[in-house]
């Protein structure tokens, strides 16, 4: 992943100099996709003065962090006088490596016939509620009755977001069950949830407008993780 002091030097900048807006158009807006299949959004920058070269990218690629080359998610069983029980935990970050980023700068580059800068992340907040657990499983009403602990969704890539989960009884069971079966696809999301500004043209006048970003990671991501411990 880029360089995680990198990127928090460049968003300390932005807010110094421009407080929350980056002054990004929304009509700029760009979807590309990436040669491993990660879908990309980015923003390019106004500038006032001279055509700006700059594009600033909304969360991506969502995902369970890794350390030191193992997956940062535990799920510990016990038996606490005869009741069965099990503690989840897992940290989720986001973000794009150092060969995406090249990767999204060769693409804007060929689609603009110019030389173009990624700059960085577009400067978001964590929506009040910015992080659920939804889905038509039932492992989804589960986690969401068994969770103890979430944190807010991380605003800048490479830090990480913390959940926990406590199961009982039946629920142990289910849980159980769904990590023996490699095979069975699960119904459910989990998702962080960000607000973020850009300008939006009206005629000749640009005005700020808020919206929201959804960034999603299918269950199935975390569960093949405790399928392979």
């Amino acid at each position: 992943m880029g360089s995680l002091r990198t990127h928090i030097c460049i968003i300390l900048l932005l807010i110094t100099v421009s407080g929350y807006s980056q002054n990004l158009i929304n009509e700029s807006r760009t979807d590309i996709v990436l040669s491993d299949g990660t879908p990309v959004t980015l923003f390019k920058a106004h500038s006032f003065e001279e055509p700006s070269n700059l594009y600033y990218y909304l969360p991506v690629n969502l995902h369970v962090a890794i350390r030191d080359g193992n997956p940062e998610i535990s799920l510990l069983l016990f038996d606490e006088q005869g009741e069965r029980g099990a503690i989840l935990h897992f940290l989720l970050t986001w973000g794009l490596s150092d060969r995406q980023e090249k990767e999204i700068s060769d693409i804007l580059s060929m689609k603009t016939d110019d030389t173009v800068f990624l700059a960085g992340p577009l400067l978001v907040e964590a929506a009040p509620v910015s992080f659920r657990i939804t889905g038509d499983d039932p492992v989804v009403a589960i986690m969401n009755e068994g969770m103890t602990q979430n944190s807010h969704a991380p605003v800048i890539p490479g830090m990480k977001l913390a959940a926990s989960f406590r199961f009982s009884g039946e629920q142990v069971d289910y849980i159980n069950e769904i990590i023996g079966e490699p095979g069975k696809t699960i119904g459910g999301t989990a998702s962080m949830i960000f607000l973020y500004r850009t300008l939006v043209r009206e005629g000749y006048i640009s005005r700020p407008a808020d919206h929201r970003w959804i960034l999603d990671m299918n269950l199935d991501n975390l569960f093949q993780f405790l399928r392979s411990k």
